[in-house]
């Protein structure tokens, strides 16, 4: 079985720990710049962040090996990052609800620095597998970790185009177009994480796709609330705001076909291998 590096692990944990901390630091610190319920929800906020790092820790203690080797036990990875994902989520939608028309690109806390911020998620969660889940599943769990980051970053790139409006005086989204893009920008980020419990770990050194009718779910949810709304919501933009976003749209395209394929493989409709 491979192993893993005692002198790397540590500074995976150090690094990991501080993107996490730093994240939930400065996510909670535009609320109390911008808002008016100040110090109260940025302490509640960190203290939550807080915990669940804690409750990670505790339960990566009392574990045989320091991480999870059964399917069982990578169930408590995919709920751990469900719940630090909604939390992700619910500062995001009070930032973009409450805060988004406040922030100045010449302000120290301004957009740039809060795009750099949301981009940490799809590195931790990259980071964070490879130190969680046994060494045996390496290759998988780098192959799929990837695949979930890419989602994620889609998603911020999606909320890069309400930053847009903000930026340059020719261009403005009506406001129904805004909330759709932040809720299914949420969305995405939400049915991103649940989509990973999908895989099934062997106990050996195997990750395959569960072939249950709840896995298959996900994976039409995956389609229907990801790439779809995105592809749909880009090409209108593109169109009515002259917001080029080809790139994006290839990649919603390309998430179809594959995503379409592999429904139909594992709901039994076709019989491809």
């Amino acid at each position: 079985m491979p192993t893993r590096s005692d002198c790397l692990v540590p500074l995976g944990w150090f690094v990991a720990m501080g993107m996490y901390l730093v994240q939930a630091c400065f996510l909670m610190k535009f609320l109390e710049e911008h808002t008016t319920t100040h110090s109260n929800l940025y302490w509640i906020g960190v203290g939550l962040y807080l915990a669940l790092a804690c409750a990670v820790l505790i339960v990566l203690s009392k574990s045989d090996h320091g991480y999870a080797v059964t399917d069982n036990q990578v169930w408590w990875v995919w709920r751990f990052w469900f719940l630090y994902i909604l939390l992700y989520v619910i500062s995001v939608g009070i930032i973009f609800g409450e805060v988004l028309d406040k922030l100045k690109n010449s302000e120290t806390y301004g957009p740039n620095f809060l795009k750099a911020i949301l981009c940490i998620a799809p590195a931790l969660l990259v980071l964070v597998l490879q130190l969680v889940i046994s060494p045996a599943y390496r290759r998988a769990v780098l192959s799929l970790s990837v695949i979930a980051a890419l989602n994620l970053f889609d998603g911020i790139e999606m909320l890069e185009i309400v930053f847009t409006q903000n930026e340059r005086e020719d261009f403005d989204l009506q406001e129904s177009v805004e909330k759709w893009i932040i809720a299914f920008a949420c969305l995405s980020f939400l049915v991103t994480s649940l989509g990973l419990a999908r895989n099934k770990f062997d106990g050996g050194n195997t990750v395959e796709e569960r072939s249950n009718s709840g896995a298959v779910c996900l994976g039409l949810c995956e389609i229907l609330f990801t790439n779809v709304p995105f592809l749909v919501l880009r090409i209108y933009v593109w169109v009515d705001c002259g917001y080029e976003a080809s790139i994006f749209i290839a990649k919603n395209i390309l998430s179809l076909v594959i995503g379409f394929v592999e429904f139909g493989i594992a709901s039994g409709c076709c019989s491809c291998e």
